[in-house]
This record gives C-alpha cells, structure tokens and sequence, in this order.
C-alpha cells in the first residue's frame, strides 16, 4: 500500500504529495497467521526433541556405570582387604537377592526366599533389621557376586540377584548427600547374573548324567537340566568334560541387565540394556562376612583351579 502525503516544506511554495511504503491490516494478519503455524510446529517438536536429549543422556550414563560395575566385579578380591570400590556406598540404594533350592533335576524344593538390604534396614529370611549393612565395597561386590547357580550336594540353589543404584556418572546435583538428592537423582536397576563359561556349561552329576546351569534343556527321558550317557559315551568324553570342568572353574560369564529409570512406586521405565563380559580366575568364598545367613563370594582374576 502507498500513502499519499502532502509535503508541506515544498520550496515553490505549492503543495507536493510524495509516496511512503506501509502493509495494510491485511498483510500484517496473514504474517501473524503464517508465524502462528511455525510456532506450533517448533512447539510440537521441542518435547520431541528433549525426549531425545534425555534418552541419549541416560544412555551414556548407563554406558559409563556398566563399565564401572563390571570392573568392580572382575576384580572383587580386592575389595576384601580394604582396597576396593568403597565409593559405592554413595550410589546403592538397595540390593536384592531371591534364591530358590532345586532337587537334581530341576524340581522345585520350598518356596523361594528374598533377602533385601537398604540403606536404613535389611531383611533375611523375613525378618526386618533396622541398620545399615551396605557400608563398605566388600559387602556390595559381594552380594553382587552371588553365582547365579550354587550346586549343592541336593540339586542347587539358583539366585536373582538386582541392585538399585543412582547414577554413578551422572551430574554434581544427583550425587549429594542429602536423602533429597537421593530422592531425584536419576537412578536405575540392574540384575546381575554370574556363572560359569556358557561355552563350557556342563559339569558332572555322575557317570552318566552332565548337568547343564547355563542352558537348560531336557535329556531324551525327559528329566530337565540333564543330558543322559552311555557308560560309553561317558569314556569317550571324559576329557572333554574335564576341558569343560578346567573352564568352569576358571572362566566366568558375567551378565549385567540395566533397566531405568527407577520411578517413586518402584515401577521401571521403558530404558534397558544388557552388558555381557569374561573375567578369568577363579570364585572363592570369604570368611566373616558381615551379613547374617549369607555367603560371599569373590572373582579372583589371578587365581585358577584345576578340575578334580
């Protein structure tokens, strides 16, 4: 639109109209309209963005943690005499151990029992103890380093062991003190399992049976965990299975399972990853552990046994 304006300061003394650029109301709505409807599509699109953010964030976390906790547990010896990753007590929120007693064959003896240790209180066997026993590196790596299969001279005893933790890597503000920087810090929850090499996985039960922790399977009678030999067969294999025995005792298979975020009720997020590593040595139980009723159990890189 031109405006058409008289300009009064003409040096002939007559009236000169000159010409001025302006938008009309017109103009002006269809650019407020056509700014409206990029507004919404950035308004639309920023959650989608920071859900983004967010999820690379808590994945680079979980990378950074997983690989802190896999080294604690490759070398828990050392956290028996003092030395270890004592600075997870500042992380560990709770710990969770259910453990089940199966016969020879797979079949279920009693009902399962779960021990769980908090930072204010502990229970075995269901009873409740006010305390705190999660105040050292030893008893964390400890009970992280439970097999995830006992053999016992009944069957064996399988374990499911879970740990929740705040983010070990994450920022200054989630690693406080205070019980409200515990209560906001991003957190997580992770199962882990520890057993023998599943390359090796069989382990004599007697002349005719190998008993397999890592794959379950049926033998052709159909009793579970057992794969069935002819007296035989048990000759011809013998060495193999005592190749496979050496590595069981002195290759270990550890699994970490990660799902986050831990929400208020105890729920889980959609977030989850699984780390999978080898630590060689062998697995030893400590004396005087501090936690009633249970065993510890420790990674020993260094030291290896030989199969009886």
């Amino acid at each position: 639109m031109k405006l058409k304006l008289r300009n009064s300061r003409c040096p002939t003394g007559r009236s000169a109209l000159r010409s001025l650029a302006a938008f009309t109301m017109v103009e002006i709505a269809l650019s407020l309209a056509v700014i409206g409807f990029a507004l919404v599509a950035i308004i639309g699109v920023l959650p989608a963005g920071m859900s983004v953010q967010r999820d690379n964030r808590e994945e680079t976390l979980i990378n950074f943690d997983a690989a802190f906790l896999i080294d604690s547990i490759r070398s828990g010896a050392s956290n028996t005499i003092g030395l270890g990753q004592n600075d997870l007590t500042n992380y560990v929120l709770a710990i969770t151990n259910i453990y089940t007693s199966y016969g020879p064959n797979g079949n279920l003896i009693g009902p399962p029992i779960t021990n769980w240790f908090t930072t204010k209180n502990y229970s075995t066997n269901g009873t409740v103890v006010p305390g705190n026993l999660l105040t050292n590196g030893a008893t964390i790596v400890g009970l992280l380093s439970i097999p995830k299969y006992i053999p016992t001279s009944s069957g064996y005893f399988s374990n499911f062991v879970t740990a929740d933790f705040r983010t070990i890597s994450g920022a200054a503000v989630d690693q406080g003190a205070s019980q409200s920087s515990r209560d906001f810090a991003f957190s997580y929850r992770v199962t882990v399992e520890v057993i023998p090499s599943s390359s090796f996985p069989y382990s004599v039960l007697n002349v005719t049976n190998w008993q397999n922790f890592a794959s379950p399977g049926t033998d052709n009678r159909g009793a579970p965990y057992l794969i069935s030999l002819s007296q035989t067969n048990f000759l011809q294999h013998s060495n193999d299975m005592l190749v496979a025995q050496n590595m069981q005792n002195s290759l270990t298979q550890i699994r970490l399972r990660f799902r986050w975020p831990v929400l208020p009720n105890g729920g889980l997020g959609g977030g989850r990853q699984v780390y999978r590593t080898m630590a060689s040595g062998t697995n030893f139980v400590a004396a005087g552990f501090p936690v009633p009723g249970l065993t510890s159990y420790f990674l020993q890189p260094q030291a290896y046994q030989m199969a009886q």
